[in-house]
């Protein structure tokens, strides 16, 4: 069996399971309300962020990239950004990496011969630099658990500085802004760094 038939079968058989357990549920599911939250995670996806907040289909919007980027570049991530405020108008946006992330450990080994890897952890890449006499006496597991933390909040900052967030802060509206690590040895999630609308302009240009 092909990996193409396989994952067929798995669509089929997960229908059955759910029309069993629940007659409607798709069509419940089709009549799903606005989500509450926007994701922002890893291509890496050891584990569905809906098993890690216990959370039903249609609660969270969801946009991935290597290393947890947010970039004015990525119009992907903007478009989705600028949807989920302005339309969804989400009461929170999550930033959250993990123990094991590849972008993360790519960086930490000093991994640069693939072109577009590197470009695209370009800021990724600075950051472990410009910081490098903190992670000279760490191992690798804390090398890259330091940097996942750093990133965090580096991408935090990011997104409090779009002008789709000043405007919704200025209005006095959400989203509120969490920057969450996950533990993926452990299973552990913790808060690193959050902001929300009590933040203005300049108070965000101070932290960053």
């Amino acid at each position: 069996m092909t990996s193409k038939e396989k994952m067929f079968l798995e669509s089929k058989a997960w229908v059955l399971e759910k029309l069993s357990l629940d007659k409607t549920y798709f069509d419940r599911l089709s009549g799903m309300h606005a989500p509450n939250i926007l994701w922002i995670g890893s291509i890496d996806n050891l584990v569905s962020f809906r098993e890690i907040i216990n959370a039903d289909p249609g609660d969270v919007l969801v946009y991935r990239n290597m290393g947890v980027q947010v970039r004015g570049d990525d119009i992907s991530l903007m478009a989705t950004i600028q949807d989920a405020v302005e339309i969804s108008k989400v009461e929170y946006i999550v930033v959250c990496g993990y123990s094991h992330c590849s972008g993360i450990q790519d960086v930490v080994l000093g991994n640069d011969d693939r072109p577009y890897v590197k470009r695209w952890l370009g800021d990724l890449h600075d950051l472990y630099e410009n910081r490098s006499d903190e992670f000279q006496d760490m191992d690798f597991e804390q090398r890259t658990k330091r940097l996942c933390e750093l990133n965090i909040r580096a991408q935090i900052i990011k997104l409090s500085q779009l002008d789709v967030i000043q405007k919704a802060w200025e209005k006095g509206n959400d989203p509120i802004l969490l920057g969450w690590y996950f533990d993926l040895n452990i299973g552990a999630l913790k808060e690193i760094f959050s902001m929300e609308s009590n933040y203005k302009l300049k108070q965000v240009a101070s932290v960053a």
